[in-house]
């Protein structure tokens, strides 16, 4: 390239003519070349470019790249249009349709045109769904958009977390050999050897490669059931009346047996259960067994496929499927209408009335990577034409004194587990920002690392993530909060409120941290944020309830530990008198007595409150079996004490909280708008018959449901008798009122098919469906809809 300088003495050895054709040529030149206008040997040709109005003003910058467009071998438009960068673009981005993908071909005509068809069919649908919500739904759709943007903050937060490596994690130094360890190992030479004692081996773990083609299953082991209700009195009178006419003479003269008539009345006369099992799509079931306390003892497979046939732990996490089980009564209605037929004629149908489901997410199953125990099953708080049998004191089998036992729940004993075993995702360690000092931080570490070194099997929490993405310490989200004056009503006893305060907070829809961050990392975040967003997962629960209580002069703790079925989750323990203490489940509004033989949690490892953190150092770790006098330092380790007082730290939690109040009209638009969407599914759902429905019913379950709410789903029996009463002496009724916190339709439509009450292929049947929602403030929406089935009593 010809420099400014000499460029400028060749156009001005061109005298006359042919010198202002080369001057021409010369600024032409110049402005194709993109001489750099700041260069010090430009800076002639330049000033002599201005004099003679070859270029209007000097460039204000500097281009490093002056033959750019040269090596261009492509226009933006065609890199644009280019499938296989788009293809890399997308697939680094770890979009979730090409995150999975392990080699891309080198050549663009090698790649499939409809390759994006997948990904633009959701982004489609996801802005035709955004722009569809409005009202509470246009809020819930917000949060989403707000939840996608603060994953990729905290997901490159962490990332840059990662990058700061300590001498330890660069260099691996083994200990050096010391008398101590000599010691132990000769003494692990005379221990007594055991060949005949098993040893259980670690199953062998399979990465996500060698997955590929792979079928992976769900291995649920159904063992048993407790408690499940039976059929009521009625039930039993309607069905021993056809069966006792099967004992008079028939028209060829012969007599039924009497025992077989017996027998079928005494299977009918309690109740005859089966579990199904679903999850995407799949279904499998159990046997029929008998009575209320069933064994089953049987093992289904359900297949499971994740999304885009990937097995990376980061694609594992953001399933938000789950597991069902639902348990079903099988009763077999004699449909003969003719009784002089009896005899030789036999009409049956069977019918499968729902009595409850638990339901698990895919989510805890892979983090546990098994689960076992006995867990709750979620009942119809009105289940008509059934009842609890009464109890007296039981055992508790399991070798624990003075226990007490649930009554009126149903518990299911299984086993879950995944097959193969699949890789876990690796915990994301770093050190993160904070606002305490450094050696605060570095004496909190040395005493968590000094209880986990005595217990390692207790995983205890000092401090957690905010949703800024710093550290802080657990005890500051403790501070006392008022919950809504809605929710205190003077005239109620005291243990209404606390029970009325939980559920308050159990309405408000539960998300695990890993789904909405697709890591394994703890966020935390504030009670008010927990209320703008409506949505958290058993940690954010906790906190809100305990510091409910807290203000409500109760004294309460953050306990932390292990539960079936959460796995390690955060519940609320609560001093109710001298020695008694409950744990409250605050994301589902239950509480249970640390010595209730069916309490979800299993092992106690920490307890916190606004000024302390305490470790459990005794041997035991079960709410039955450990001392909570939290001033032995014998059993509880505390992390301040005497020694070593607590420093002077700001609560994260603001003074009060602002409970804005719900709109009605937007709430009563989403209330005709679910019955409707309801009634339209339940005729899609029944094609080949005529779907009636009964307005008089209707009518009476839309003043039953508000009463179920104001009573907590247990109102007295005789006031549903009397709401019920017309309807009853004219027809059969079967069905259920459903209740559960708004999240989206597709979850209430997903409730109500489980029930199958439509599922009946007589002609002569009628349904109805009333829908009531009960909002409190901060969009808080407690949804009921109950639905039944009729039929004609003859």
């Amino acid at each position: 390239m010809l420099s400014g300088t000499f460029a400028i003495q060749c156009c001005s050895r061109s005298p006359g003519q042919a010198g202002v054709q080369n001057r021409e040529k010369l600024f032409r030149w110049a402005a194709e070349s993109r001489l750099d206008p700041n260069h010090p040997n430009n800076a002639g040709m330049m000033y002599m470019m201005k004099q003679a109005g070859g270029i209007a003003q000097a460039q204000d910058y500097y281009r490093l790249e002056q033959l750019q467009e040269e090596f261009n071998f492509a226009t933006d438009e065609q890199i644009s249009a280019s499938r296989r960068f788009r293809l890399l673009r997308l697939r680094d981005s770890e979009v979730p349709e090409f995150r999975s993908l392990r080699m891309i071909p080198a050549n663009e005509q090698e790649i499939q045109k409809d390759v994006f068809a997948a990904y633009e069919k959701r982004k489609h649908a996801a802005s035709v769904e955004t722009v569809s919500h409005s009202g509470i739904d246009a809020h819930r759709a917000a949060v989403t958009k707000y939840l996608k943007q603060l994953r990729e903050q905290i997901i490159q937060k962490l990332r840059v977390a990662q990058h700061r490596r300590t001498l330890q994690d660069m260099v691996y130094e083994e200990q050096v050999p010391d008398i101590g360890t000599l010691g132990t190992d000769l003494l692990r030479l005379t221990e007594p050897r055991h060949p005949l004692r098993p040893t259980r081996k670690e199953r062998k773990k399979v990465t996500a490669q060698n997955l590929a083609g792979t079928q992976v299953k769900i291995l649920v082991n159904i063992v048993r059931g407790f408690d499940l209700p039976v059929r009521a009195a009625e039930d039993v009178q309607n069905l021993s009346s056809v069966y006792g006419a099967s004992q008079t003479v028939s028209r060829t003269g012969l007599k039924l047996h009497e025992s077989v008539a017996m027998t079928t009345l005494a299977s009918c006369s309690l109740v005859r259960p089966y579990v199904e099992v679903s999850f995407q799509g799949s279904m499998q079931r159990t046997s029929v067994a008998e009575g209320p306390n069933p064994t089953w003892n049987e093992e289904l497979e359900i297949s499971f496929k994740p999304p885009n046939s990937d097995f990376s732990p980061t694609s594992l996490q953001s399933i938000k499927d789950k597991l069902y089980f639902h348990i079903f009564d099988e009763v077999v209605m004699d449909v003969l209408q003719d009784d002089r037929q009896r005899g030789s004629v036999v009409q049956q149908r069977i019918e499968r009335r729902w009595l409850g489901k638990i339901a698990l997410p895919f989510n805890t199953i892979y983090l546990n990577s098994k689960i076992e125990g006995s867990f709750h099953v979620l009942s119809p708080p009105v289940l008509l034409g059934y009842a609890y049998e009464d109890r007296g004191p039981r055992g508790d089998g399991l070798g624990v004194q003075g226990w007490e036992a649930s009554s009126g729940n149903t518990y299911l004993t299984m086993f879950i587990t995944i097959e193969p075993y699949l890789i876990l995702p690796e915990k994301i360690e770093g050190k993160f920002e904070s606002s305490e000092a450094p050696s605060l931080l570095s004496g909190v570490e040395a005493w968590r690392s000094s209880f986990t070194n005595l217990f390692p099997q207790r995983n205890i929490k000092t401090s957690v993530l905010d949703m800024s993405g710093k550290t802080v310490f657990i005890m500051l989200y403790i501070h006392p909060l008022k919950p809504p004056d809605v929710l205190l009503n003077e005239t109620a006893s005291t243990l209404s409120i606390y029970e009325q305060v939980a559920h308050y907070v159990s309405l408000i829809p539960s998300i695990d941290d890993s789904v909405i961050y697709n890591s394994v990392c703890d966020i935390w975040s504030t009670c008010n944020q927990f209320l703008q967003l409506l949505c958290g997962d058993e940690e954010e629960h906790a906190v809100l309830l305990c510091n409910y209580f807290l203000h409500l002069n109760k004294r309460a703790w953050l306990c932390i530990g292990f539960a079936v079925p959460e796995g390690q989750t955060t519940y609320v323990l609560t001093e109710e008198s001298r020695d008694v203490y409950w744990l409250w489940c605050a994301s589902g509004g239950e509480h249970y007595s640390v010595r209730d033989s069916f309490c979800p949690m299993q092992a106690v490892w920490c307890l916190v409150n606004e000024d302390n953190i305490w470790a459990n150092i005794q041997q035991h770790q079960h709410p039955a079996n450990i001392s909570y006098n939290l001033s032995k330092a014998r059993d509880w380790k505390a992390l301040f004490s005497k020694s070593s007082p607590r420093p002077a730290l700001t609560t994260v939690q603001p003074s009060s909280l602002t409970y804005l109040p719900t709109n009605e009209q937007h709430m009563h638009d989403l209330e005709e708008r679910i019955e409707r969407t309801l009634r339209e599914k339940i005729m899609e759902w029944r094609p080949r018959h005529i779907t009636r429905w009964n307005r008089y019913c209707t009518q009476a379950f839309r003043q039953l449901l508000p009463r179920l709410e104001q009573t907590g789903g247990a109102p007295p029996a005789d006031e549903v008798a009397t709401h019920l009463e017309g309807i009853l002496a004219s027809y059969q009724l079967f069905g259920y009122p459903l209740h559960m916190p708004y999240t989206d339709m597709r979850d209430v439509i997903a409730a109500v098919a489980a029930t199958r009450v439509y599922a009946s292929e007589t002609s002569d049947i009628e349904y109805a469906l009333a829908v009531y929602i009960h909002p409190y403030p901060c969009n808080v929406l407690s949804v009921w809809v109950y639905v039944a089935s009729l039929v004609r009593k003859r």
